[in-house]
Protein backbone atom coordinates (compact mmCIF):
# COMPACT_ATOMS: atom_id res chain seq x y z
CA UNK A 1 0.00 0.00 0.00
CA UNK A 2 2.81 2.40 0.91
CA UNK A 3 4.56 1.86 -2.43
CA UNK A 4 1.26 2.34 -4.25
CA UNK A 5 0.77 5.68 -2.50
CA UNK A 6 4.32 6.67 -3.38
CA UNK A 7 3.60 6.07 -7.07
CA UNK A 8 0.22 7.81 -7.06
CA UNK A 9 1.21 10.89 -5.05
CA UNK A 10 3.20 12.73 -7.78
CA UNK A 11 0.48 12.14 -10.41
CA UNK A 12 -2.28 13.34 -8.10
CA UNK A 13 -0.23 16.39 -7.14
CA UNK A 14 0.32 17.38 -10.79
CA UNK A 15 -3.41 17.24 -11.59
CA UNK A 16 -4.42 19.15 -8.46
CA UNK A 17 -1.70 21.79 -8.86
CA UNK A 18 -2.56 22.26 -12.55
CA UNK A 19 -6.22 22.82 -11.74
CA UNK A 20 -5.23 25.74 -9.56
CA UNK A 21 -4.03 27.77 -12.55
CA UNK A 22 -7.39 27.35 -14.27
CA UNK A 23 -9.37 28.18 -11.15
CA UNK A 24 -7.05 31.12 -10.47
CA UNK A 25 -7.56 32.45 -14.00
CA UNK A 26 -11.34 32.18 -13.69
CA UNK A 27 -11.37 33.76 -10.26
CA UNK A 28 -8.92 36.56 -11.12
CA UNK A 29 -11.17 37.63 -14.00
CA UNK A 30 -14.32 37.43 -11.85
CA UNK A 31 -13.37 39.93 -9.17
CA UNK A 32 -10.46 41.61 -7.35
CA UNK A 33 -7.59 39.07 -7.44
CA UNK A 34 -6.38 39.74 -3.91
CA UNK A 35 -9.94 39.51 -2.55
CA UNK A 36 -10.09 36.06 -4.13
CA UNK A 37 -6.82 35.20 -2.40
CA UNK A 38 -7.95 36.45 1.02
CA UNK A 39 -11.21 34.50 0.96
CA UNK A 40 -9.37 31.44 -0.32
CA UNK A 41 -7.06 31.56 2.69
CA UNK A 42 -9.90 32.28 5.11
CA UNK A 43 -12.05 29.35 3.93
CA UNK A 44 -9.10 26.94 3.86
CA UNK A 45 -8.07 28.08 7.35
CA UNK A 46 -11.57 27.53 8.75
CA UNK A 47 -11.92 24.04 7.29
CA UNK A 48 -8.41 22.92 8.22
CA UNK A 49 -8.62 24.37 11.73
CA UNK A 50 -11.84 22.47 12.42
CA UNK A 51 -10.26 19.31 10.99
CA UNK A 52 -7.21 19.73 13.21
CA UNK A 53 -9.35 20.20 16.32
CA UNK A 54 -11.73 17.30 15.54
CA UNK A 55 -8.87 14.90 14.80
CA UNK A 56 -6.88 16.17 17.81
CA UNK A 57 -3.87 17.02 15.73
CA UNK A 58 -0.84 18.06 17.81
CA UNK A 59 0.03 21.74 17.72
CA UNK A 60 3.62 23.00 17.87
CA UNK A 61 4.86 23.74 21.39
CA UNK A 62 7.74 26.10 20.67
CA UNK A 63 7.29 29.78 19.77
CA UNK A 64 10.15 29.54 17.29
CA UNK A 65 8.27 26.82 15.40
CA UNK A 66 5.30 29.16 14.97
CA UNK A 67 7.65 31.85 13.67
CA UNK A 68 9.05 29.45 11.07
CA UNK A 69 5.54 28.46 10.01
CA UNK A 70 4.47 32.10 9.66
CA UNK A 71 7.51 32.89 7.50
CA UNK A 72 6.80 29.85 5.32
CA UNK A 73 3.15 30.85 5.03
CA UNK A 74 4.05 34.40 4.02
CA UNK A 75 6.39 33.13 1.29
CA UNK A 76 4.27 30.25 -0.04
CA UNK A 77 0.88 31.92 0.26
CA UNK A 78 1.21 35.69 -0.01
CA UNK A 79 4.42 36.20 -2.00
CA UNK A 80 3.62 33.34 -4.37
CA UNK A 81 -0.08 33.81 -5.03
CA UNK A 82 -0.50 37.57 -4.57
CA UNK A 83 1.69 38.61 -7.52
CA UNK A 84 0.56 35.55 -9.50
CA UNK A 85 -3.14 36.41 -9.28
CA UNK A 86 -2.52 40.05 -10.14
CA UNK A 87 -0.48 38.89 -13.14
CA UNK A 88 -3.32 36.61 -14.25
CA UNK A 89 -5.75 39.52 -13.99
CA UNK A 90 -3.37 41.57 -16.19
CA UNK A 91 -3.59 39.07 -19.04
CA UNK A 92 -0.90 36.49 -18.30
CA UNK A 93 -2.40 33.18 -19.45
CA UNK A 94 -2.71 30.15 -17.20
CA UNK A 95 -0.24 28.25 -19.40
CA UNK A 96 2.37 31.00 -19.32
CA UNK A 97 2.00 31.40 -15.56
CA UNK A 98 2.44 27.64 -15.13
CA UNK A 99 5.54 27.71 -17.34
CA UNK A 100 7.18 30.50 -15.33
CA UNK A 101 6.40 28.78 -12.04
CA UNK A 102 7.70 25.46 -13.36
CA UNK A 103 11.23 26.86 -13.20
CA UNK A 104 10.98 26.29 -9.44
CA UNK A 105 12.76 22.86 -9.49
CA UNK A 106 15.93 24.36 -10.97
CA UNK A 107 15.89 27.27 -8.52
CA UNK A 108 15.24 24.97 -5.56
CA UNK A 109 17.94 22.48 -6.60
CA UNK A 110 20.51 25.22 -7.24
CA UNK A 111 19.99 26.63 -3.74
CA UNK A 112 19.31 23.39 -1.83
CA UNK A 113 22.62 21.79 -2.81
CA UNK A 114 24.88 24.39 -1.12
CA UNK A 115 22.39 25.60 1.51
CA UNK A 116 20.82 22.34 2.73
CA UNK A 117 23.62 19.99 1.77
CA UNK A 118 21.44 17.98 -0.62
CA UNK A 119 23.15 15.89 -3.27
CA UNK A 120 22.24 16.05 -6.94
CA UNK A 121 23.93 13.81 -9.49
CA UNK A 122 24.88 14.95 -12.98
CA UNK A 123 22.09 12.77 -14.31
CA UNK A 124 19.56 14.56 -12.09
CA UNK A 125 20.79 17.99 -13.24
CA UNK A 126 20.33 16.80 -16.82
CA UNK A 127 16.85 15.67 -15.91
CA UNK A 128 15.93 19.06 -14.45
CA UNK A 129 17.25 20.84 -17.54
CA UNK A 130 15.43 18.42 -19.86
CA UNK A 131 12.20 18.94 -17.94
CA UNK A 132 12.42 22.71 -18.29
CA UNK A 133 13.14 22.33 -22.02
CA UNK A 134 9.97 20.26 -22.34
CA UNK A 135 7.97 23.04 -20.70
CA UNK A 136 9.30 25.59 -23.21
CA UNK A 137 8.41 23.24 -26.08
CA UNK A 138 4.91 22.72 -24.69
CA UNK A 139 4.11 26.41 -24.73
CA UNK A 140 6.38 27.57 -27.56
CA UNK A 141 3.44 28.68 -29.69
CA UNK A 142 2.15 30.92 -26.88
CA UNK A 143 5.36 32.68 -25.93
CA UNK A 144 4.38 35.79 -27.86
CA UNK A 145 0.85 36.24 -26.62
CA UNK A 146 -1.09 37.62 -23.67
CA UNK A 147 -0.10 39.71 -20.70
CA UNK A 148 1.91 42.84 -20.06
CA UNK A 149 5.53 43.13 -19.04
CA UNK A 150 4.42 44.05 -15.53
CA UNK A 151 2.28 40.91 -15.40
CA UNK A 152 5.24 38.71 -16.30
CA UNK A 153 7.42 40.52 -13.74
CA UNK A 154 4.82 39.74 -11.08
CA UNK A 155 4.82 36.09 -12.14
CA UNK A 156 8.61 36.11 -11.73
CA UNK A 157 8.20 37.49 -8.21
CA UNK A 158 5.70 34.71 -7.51
CA UNK A 159 8.30 32.17 -8.64
CA UNK A 160 10.81 33.56 -6.14
CA UNK A 161 8.22 33.31 -3.36
CA UNK A 162 7.40 29.73 -4.31
CA UNK A 163 11.06 28.67 -4.42
CA UNK A 164 11.97 30.46 -1.18
CA UNK A 165 8.92 29.07 0.61
CA UNK A 166 9.67 25.55 -0.61
CA UNK A 167 13.25 25.75 0.66
CA UNK A 168 12.13 27.21 3.99
CA UNK A 169 9.52 24.48 4.40
CA UNK A 170 12.12 21.83 3.54
CA UNK A 171 14.51 23.23 6.15
CA UNK A 172 12.19 24.06 9.05
CA UNK A 173 8.78 22.45 8.49
CA UNK A 174 9.58 18.80 7.90
CA UNK A 175 8.59 17.58 11.37
CA UNK A 176 5.45 19.62 12.04
CA UNK A 177 2.03 17.98 11.72
CA UNK A 178 0.65 18.87 8.29
CA UNK A 179 -2.81 19.78 9.59
CA UNK A 180 -1.76 22.26 12.25
CA UNK A 181 1.32 23.46 10.37
CA UNK A 182 -0.65 24.40 7.26
CA UNK A 183 -3.32 26.04 9.44
CA UNK A 184 -0.71 28.38 10.93
CA UNK A 185 0.73 29.10 7.49
CA UNK A 186 -2.73 30.12 6.26
CA UNK A 187 -2.97 32.59 9.15
CA UNK A 188 0.15 34.29 7.81
CA UNK A 189 -1.43 34.38 4.36
CA UNK A 190 -4.64 35.96 5.66
CA UNK A 191 -2.95 38.60 7.81
CA UNK A 192 -0.59 39.78 5.08
CA UNK A 193 -3.08 39.59 2.23
CA UNK A 194 -5.92 41.51 3.90
CA UNK A 195 -4.30 44.99 3.83
CA UNK A 196 -3.00 44.40 0.32
CA UNK A 197 -6.49 43.44 -0.84
CA UNK A 198 -7.97 46.54 0.80
CA UNK A 199 -5.56 48.70 -1.21
CA UNK A 200 -5.95 46.77 -4.46
CA UNK A 201 -9.61 46.42 -5.45
CA UNK A 202 -11.11 45.85 -2.01
CA UNK A 203 -11.89 42.69 -0.03
CA UNK A 204 -15.45 42.11 -1.22
CA UNK A 205 -15.89 39.10 -3.49
CA UNK A 206 -18.63 39.24 -6.16
CA UNK A 207 -21.50 36.86 -5.41
CA UNK A 208 -21.22 35.15 -8.80
CA UNK A 209 -20.83 31.47 -9.63
CA UNK A 210 -17.34 31.84 -11.18
CA UNK A 211 -15.98 33.85 -8.24
CA UNK A 212 -17.50 31.63 -5.53
CA UNK A 213 -16.72 28.41 -7.37
CA UNK A 214 -13.09 29.39 -7.94
CA UNK A 215 -12.68 30.40 -4.31
CA UNK A 216 -14.09 27.14 -2.96
CA UNK A 217 -12.01 25.03 -5.36
CA UNK A 218 -8.79 26.91 -4.60
CA UNK A 219 -9.38 26.73 -0.85
CA UNK A 220 -10.34 23.07 -0.52
CA UNK A 221 -8.56 21.39 -3.43
CA UNK A 222 -5.42 23.52 -3.76
CA UNK A 223 -4.74 25.18 -0.40
CA UNK A 224 -5.50 22.01 1.56
CA UNK A 225 -5.07 19.12 -0.86
CA UNK A 226 -2.33 20.57 -3.06
CA UNK A 227 -0.09 21.82 -0.28
CA UNK A 228 -0.52 18.64 1.74
CA UNK A 229 0.74 16.63 -1.23
CA UNK A 230 3.59 19.10 -1.87
CA UNK A 231 4.78 18.87 1.73
CA UNK A 232 4.60 15.06 1.63
CA UNK A 233 6.74 15.05 -1.51
CA UNK A 234 9.27 17.34 0.18
CA UNK A 235 9.49 14.92 3.12
CA UNK A 236 10.02 11.93 0.86
CA UNK A 237 12.52 13.36 -1.63
CA UNK A 238 15.14 16.06 -2.02
CA UNK A 239 13.92 19.56 -2.88
CA UNK A 240 14.91 19.32 -6.56
CA UNK A 241 13.53 15.83 -7.05
CA UNK A 242 10.29 16.57 -5.21
CA UNK A 243 9.53 19.69 -7.23
CA UNK A 244 10.65 18.18 -10.56
CA UNK A 245 7.07 16.98 -11.13
CA UNK A 246 6.15 20.66 -11.58
CA UNK A 247 7.55 20.31 -15.11
CA UNK A 248 4.44 18.30 -15.95
CA UNK A 249 2.10 21.03 -14.69
CA UNK A 250 2.15 23.35 -17.77
CA UNK A 251 1.24 20.65 -20.33
CA UNK A 252 -1.37 19.17 -17.98
CA UNK A 253 -2.74 22.68 -17.47
CA UNK A 254 -3.05 22.99 -21.25
CA UNK A 255 -4.94 19.69 -21.39
CA UNK A 256 -7.31 20.77 -18.63
CA UNK A 257 -7.81 24.12 -20.37
CA UNK A 258 -9.20 22.23 -23.36
CA UNK A 259 -11.94 20.75 -21.19
CA UNK A 260 -12.61 23.66 -18.83
CA UNK A 261 -11.93 26.74 -20.99
CA UNK A 262 -12.36 25.27 -24.47
CA UNK A 263 -8.84 26.23 -25.54
CA UNK A 264 -7.16 24.38 -28.40
CA UNK A 265 -4.12 22.14 -27.84
CA UNK A 266 -1.25 22.36 -30.34
CA UNK A 267 0.95 19.37 -31.11
CA UNK A 268 3.82 21.02 -29.25
CA UNK A 269 2.02 20.37 -25.96
CA UNK A 270 2.21 16.61 -26.46
CA UNK A 271 5.84 16.76 -27.63
CA UNK A 272 6.79 18.92 -24.67
CA UNK A 273 4.92 16.66 -22.26
CA UNK A 274 6.95 13.68 -23.48
CA UNK A 275 10.21 15.61 -23.06
CA UNK A 276 9.20 16.87 -19.61
CA UNK A 277 8.16 13.37 -18.60
CA UNK A 278 11.57 12.05 -19.61
CA UNK A 279 13.24 14.79 -17.57
CA UNK A 280 11.16 13.97 -14.49
CA UNK A 281 12.01 10.28 -14.82
CA UNK A 282 15.71 11.11 -15.11
CA UNK A 283 15.47 13.14 -11.90
CA UNK A 284 13.24 10.87 -9.84
CA UNK A 285 14.49 7.41 -10.83
CA UNK A 286 18.01 8.29 -9.69
CA UNK A 287 16.63 9.24 -6.29
CA UNK A 288 16.39 6.55 -3.65
CA UNK A 289 12.79 5.42 -3.32
CA UNK A 290 11.59 5.55 0.27
CA UNK A 291 10.86 2.21 1.86
CA UNK A 292 7.38 1.22 2.87
CA UNK A 293 8.25 1.79 6.53
CA UNK A 294 9.62 5.26 5.77
CA UNK A 295 6.60 6.23 3.69
CA UNK A 296 4.13 5.03 6.30
CA UNK A 297 6.00 6.95 9.00
CA UNK A 298 5.45 10.15 6.99
CA UNK A 299 1.73 9.51 6.68
CA UNK A 300 1.31 8.35 10.27
CA UNK A 301 -0.32 10.99 12.49
CA UNK A 302 1.71 11.21 15.66
CA UNK A 303 0.18 12.23 18.96
CA UNK A 304 3.11 13.97 20.63
CA UNK A 305 3.37 17.66 19.72
CA UNK A 306 6.90 17.84 21.15
CA UNK A 307 8.05 15.01 18.94
CA UNK A 308 6.52 16.61 15.90
CA UNK A 309 8.30 19.92 16.19
CA UNK A 310 11.49 18.81 17.86
CA UNK A 311 13.60 19.55 14.78
CA UNK A 312 11.92 22.81 13.80
CA UNK A 313 14.35 25.14 15.50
Amino acid sequence: MAQHLNRMLPAAFVVVWSSGYLAGTIGAHSGPPLALLFWRFLLAFAVLCVLAVVTRAPWPTRPRTYLHLLVTGFLLQTVQFGPLYIGLSMGVTAGMAAMIMSACPLVVAAVAVPLLGERMTAWQWMGLTTGLAGVVISLSDKLNGGGSLAGYALAGLALLGFAAGTLYQKRFGGSVDLRTGTTVQLVAGMITTLPLAALHGGVLLPMTAPAIGATVWLALVNSIGGFTMLFLLLRLRSGGAATSVLYLVPPVTALLALVVLGQTIPVTVFVGMAVSGAGVLMTVLTTRTPSGKRLLSVFRLRRSGVALDSTAR
